[in-house]
């Protein structure tokens, strides 16, 4: 039976509740330049900001991602993590799991919520944006997270809650979980994320410790 004891979580929407910060953050700099696009409009790109330019013809698009990147940074200190984050976490690492934080989040905007958790003790490893040339679904931020765990891809997982997630574990070759609590139904089609075939899929965040404890 496969043992995991490299574990690998994203930040956003996965362990910290920040859907609902990273949209009312990108509306509300979008207003303040005269732009009105609705949340619903918001959410199909919210995971690529990059692409308003395109989309909702935005211009200046590099000083608006800057603005709601503070935005949110603003907002961070009053974060709170998904029910049972901190304590999956906590029983993780005391069994001796390798536990590593890949995020393509500036390091500034998941520093100081780590801080605030104490979560810096937890993980053995956190790569940020800031860290990669590629972006994940590329598997380098993976790949990278691996190397400084000294670990393998048999017995390494990837937890996250969008396709990026899991499309980097598929392209770097190893096992993945779908977090997908029911207030996700509102930021993704479930059937879409599906697609990419994630090795299982929880709702609550206690279910990542019941298939640890079957591998």
């Amino acid at each position: 039976m496969k043992s995991y004891q490299y574990i690998l979580l994203d930040w956003d929407g996965n362990l910290a509740k920040t859907l609902h910060i990273w949209l009312e953050s990108t509306v509300s700099v979008l207003k303040s330049h005269g732009y009105n696009q609705t949340e619903d409009e918001v959410i199909e790109i919210l995971s690529e900001l990059a692409d308003m330019e395109r989309r909702f013809g935005i211009k200046n698009i590099e000083k608006i991602i800057d603005e709601i990147d503070g935005e949110v940074k603003k907002r961070l200190p009053n974060v709170e993590l998904y029910p049972d984050a901190l304590y999956v976490l906590e029983n993780l690492h005391s069994r001796g799991k390798q536990v590593a934080l890949v995020t393509s989040a500036n390091r500034h905007l998941v520093f100081d919520a780590l801080e605030k958790y104490n979560l810096t003790t937890v993980f053995d490893t956190v790569i940020t944006g800031n860290d990669v040339k590629h972006y994940k679904p590329h598997p380098e931020p993976l790949e990278i997270a691996l190397k400084r765990l000294g670990g393998n891809k048999e017995q390494a997982i990837m937890i996250g809650d969008t396709s990026k997630d899991i499309g980097a574990a598929n392209n770097t070759g190893i096992d993945s979980i779908l977090f997908f609590p029911p207030e996700h139904k509102r930021f993704y089609d479930i059937d879409k994320l599906k697609e990419h075939q994630p090795t299982d899929i929880v709702s609550d965040f206690k279910e990542v410790l019941d298939i640890d404890r079957k591998s």
